[in-house]
């Protein structure tokens, strides 16, 4: 995912770790394009509660997920 960064995370009584976050752009535009996708998927007659879908729905997917790299 494009727009991350690692951070020190400290985990109370070990030892912290290196975690990678997004960063709110990044974020923001992975949800975007998961709820548009989500929406449509939902009100579509054709996409068949996730067992089939349309070709509105595998584009909205593709674009989501462009978005995550």
């Amino acid at each position: 995912m494009s727009g991350t960064r690692w951070e020190w995370r400290d985990s109370g009584s070990a030892s912290g770790h290196m975690q990678r976050v997004a960063d709110s752009g990044t974020y923001n535009r992975v949800q975007a394009a998961y709820r548009a996708y989500i929406n449509h998927a939902t009100a579509c007659a054709g996409c068949g509660h996730g067992e089939t879908k349309c070709a509105t729905a595998d584009e909205l997917w593709c674009s989501y997920r462009a978005a995550r790299t």
